[in-house]
């Protein structure tokens, strides 16, 4: 017996010198374990601050090299630039849309109310000094039922609010809601002090020329297609202004007679979610050069296509913008998202008394989704300075899978506008 419990207890002194090695083995795992795990972290991050830093620079190199092409086009031009020159700053926005995501994130249940002025307070700093800023409202502004295709008057005050002070209701839903709806849309519009263009349910509304800092310019704007338009009537289809040659070739010999000085042409064309530019919008962009028009700004397509400068018989600029894209909308495309604000200086000659193209350039802006149950879900943002900021170091406001879809937004951009 006594022979037994000297084994036992060697046997036990053996496991626990075992246990005590395997305690040690998984000890020393683990601390190597949280070693590697700590140099990996402290590697990515160090790889990480490279990286925005990098993305940093080329943010601010892009921005140096946005329209270089067009400007330097420009600058050929106005080599002779006075005191007595004055200037006009415009801004153009793309379609103006009101999603039912966007009347969910607005409502206010307990007031009965809807209030979408926080999609708007981070931009409205960057358009309200031009002397005019254009959009597209592509939803209707009835009271009634509100969905994607009618909104609220509190989202067009809202967008009123930001900056936009002259909008086109020529689109290829102008007549989703009927002649009628169309009218009280535009009343509705007219209440808020905007300019509206687009229809012609009083024939003076087909040119709308506004007298800017003493220079007259003529605004002509069309519509190139309706939806169901073969199930609308002649009254109705003679309501809003349909794109043909004829109209052009009117509109821009009535503009004339009334002296402007500047034609800008506002027009919903082209094809839907698509960055590259039709064949039937190179076609018209061509008559509309060859007959007058100074400044062509396209809508529909709902993203940003291409940019140009042409040279009309004259041999003055005309710049295209074939889509500005989207104002605010909740489309699925990311591109659709990826938005601008396009900023044009026309400068008019105190030697010869013309109006010319001075510069161009815009400002990128990005539509955020904070969450369905976020307090304000939709925000629009200024996309170079948010991203410079996060690559700086200031990492609030937006998330990491933001930030990466303001990279490659801006980096779409740069490629289709350079």
């Amino acid at each position: 017996m006594p022979r037994n419990r000297r084994n036992i207890r060697r046997i036990n002194r053996i496991k626990e010198v075992l246990n005590f090695k395997t305690f040690m083995i998984i000890v020393s795992i683990l601390v190597l374990v949280i070693i590697s795990c700590i140099i990996i972290n402290i590697y990515k991050r160090e790889q990480d601050i490279k990286l925005l830093a990098k993305q940093k620079e080329e943010i601010q190199k892009q921005s140096q090299e946005i329209f270089s092409q067009i400007n330097d086009n420009i600058t050929q031009t106005n080599q002779n630039i006075s005191e007595s020159d004055t200037l006009i700053k415009m801004s153009a926005v793309g379609d103006i849309l009101c999603s039912q995501e966007m009347l969910d994130d607005a409502y206010n249940a307990n007031t009965n109310s809807y209030d979408f002025s926080h999609m708007f307070n981070k931009i409205s700093g960057y358009i309200n000094e031009a002397d005019i800023v254009m959009g597209t409202m592509e939803t209707g502004i009835i009271k009634g039922k509100y969905n994607s295709e009618n909104a609220p008057i509190e989202f067009a005050e809202a967008v009123k609010n930001s900056g936009v002070n002259m909008v086109t209701i020529a689109h290829n839903h102008s007549l989703d809601n009927g002649v009628d709806g169309l009218s009280e849309t535009r009343k509705n519009l007219e209440k808020l002090k905007y300019n509206v263009i687009g229809d012609k349910i009083e024939e003076s509304n087909s040119v709308y020329i506004r007298k800017i800092k003493n220079t007259k310019i003529a605004f002509l704007t069309y519509t190139c297609f309706l939806d169901n338009e073969d199930e609308k009537s002649k009254d109705e289809l003679n309501c809003i202004n349909l794109y043909s040659e004829e109209q052009v070739k009117s509109d821009i010999e009535y503009a004339k007679e009334n002296e402007a000085e500047y034609i800008c042409v506002m027009i919903h064309w082209g094809d839907a979610i698509s960055e590259k530019v039709n064949e039937e919008q190179k076609s018209i962009a061509d008559f509309l050069v060859k007959n007058g028009a100074n400044l062509i700004l396209g809508s529909h397509p709902s993203v940003v296509q291409p940019m140009e400068i042409r040279k009309n018989d004259n041999g003055d600029n005309v710049f295209i913008a074939y889509s500005i894209g989207t104002y605010i909308s909740t489309l699925s495309a990311e591109d659709a998202r990826t938005e601008l604000v396009l900023n044009i200086e026309l400068r008019k000659s105190g030697k010869d008394g013309k109006v010319y193209l001075n510069r161009v350039d815009y400002t990128p802006i990005y539509l955020v989704d904070n969450g369905a149950e976020a307090e304000n879900r939709f925000e629009l943002i200024d996309m170079k300075s948010t991203a410079t900021s996060y690559a700086s170091g200031n990492m609030e406001g937006i998330t990491r899978d933001t930030y990466n879809k303001i990279i490659n937004g801006l980096n779409r951009l740069n490629d289709i506008v350079k």
